[in-house]
């Protein structure tokens, strides 16, 4: 692991964080309504994922509790099929996934940053 993947890592937990705020409050039926939220959901996705793709093979081959490949895939879906957006999927994504994406996250980085130390 390098320490040159940390801001990568950082910017993953930012975009959770982020679209934890989104969603704060929020059920379905507000989400399902206000356009301008489920852009600001999508585009934190998109980040999320777009982070993710660049973290090394090797990174994410030693820490295979985050599901790199789901977490890539889907910023690919949102930005390559667009106007196919599944928003049961995102939902689900958002208010299931992702919000157990982050202690497995802040994880990582912990460990990152220990392993850099001791060098």
């Amino acid at each position: 692991m390098q320490r040159s993947e940390l801001p990568y890592l950082c910017h993953m937990v930012d975009a959770v964080e982020r679209l934890q705020s989104h969603l704060e409050g929020v059920d379905r039926t507000d989400f399902d309504s206000d356009l301008i939220r489920q852009d600001a959901v999508v585009r934190q996705l998109e980040i999320l994922g777009e982070a993710a793709g660049r973290v090394s093979r090797s990174l994410a081959a030693a820490s295979s509790e985050i599901p790199w490949a789901k977490i890539t895939g889907m910023r690919h879906k949102l930005i390559h099929d667009y106007f196919f957006v599944d928003w049961d999927v995102v939902w689900v994504t958002a208010t299931v996934e992702v919000p157990e994406l982050l202690p497995k996250l802040r994880a990582l980085i912990v460990r990152l940053e220990e392993a850099t130390d001791s060098e």
